[in-house]
């Protein structure tokens, strides 16, 4: 008990200090090398998705999970490349963020890829119109509430994980629903099983961090 409690403590302060050297960073505007794209712009007050791990392994895991002509949503896409990626494989891509910043990165994302993406402000599918085939959310998968910053809103998902909560709930329809997670948090788990019943479509590691792409799973009532 006294072992698990000095665990999250840890992880808390250590999520903390990442989440200020990132902030720190993304001051201004500047370029990183990504999957599918050689000069991605990281806008100020984005996430980089090659700092973070996550966004540029998912970028390269997606080019084999979309089918040209399918429709995906890239939801909180920050810079959009993992939608650049999809695009790239032959999907009609919708990039989707509530932060506006990462709307117009995704935008330019695009312009420079060279690809078609449609790029929405929206909380989760609030704002999101017409048929989809499948869905892939790089969630904010620490514990805990953003503290007063939009750019916070991209690293905590609630203290029970309640944005991966929503993102399950209102993906109900769409007949893929994805979830990439890094299992480097201390609660990695709570927020698979925040998730619900799922499988396992990817799981690698990258830079001595555990990457995972889940699959929501259909469940069928009990008769």
């Amino acid at each position: 008990m006294v072992r698990r409690l000095r665990q999250r403590v840890f992880t808390r302060l250590r999520n903390r200090i990442a989440a200020q050297h990132l902030l720190w960073k993304s001051r201004r505007d500047y370029v990183v090398t990504a999957p599918g794209q050689d000069d991605l712009l990281v806008m100020a007050g984005v996430l980089d998705p090659v700092a973070t791990k996550v966004g540029a392994w998912l970028a390269g895991v997606m080019t084999t999970e979309v089918r040209a002509g399918e429709r995906w949503v890239d939801m909180g896409c920050g810079t959009g490349v993992v939608g650049l990626a999809m695009a790239q494989a032959g999907a009609r891509v919708t990039c989707v963020d509530v932060d506006a910043r990462c709307v117009a990165n995704a935008r330019e994302t695009g312009r420079r890829g060279g690809v078609a993406i449609e790029a929405v402000e929206s909380d989760l599918f609030a704002g999101l119109a017409g048929a989809v085939d499948g869905v892939v959310y790089n969630a904010p998968f620490w514990p805990g509430e953003p503290v007063g910053r939009a750019f916070e809103r991209a690293m905590y998902a609630g203290a029970e994980f309640e944005a991966i909560r929503r993102y399950r709930a209102e993906s109900a329809g769409i007949p893929r629903v994805l979830l990439a997670l890094s299992e480097a948090g201390a609660r990695h788990g709570d927020a698979r099983i925040a998730f619900g019943a799922s499988r396992v479509v990817r799981r690698e590691r990258a830079e001595g961090e555990w990457l995972i792409l889940l699959e929501a799973m259909r469940v069928s009532p009990s008769r």
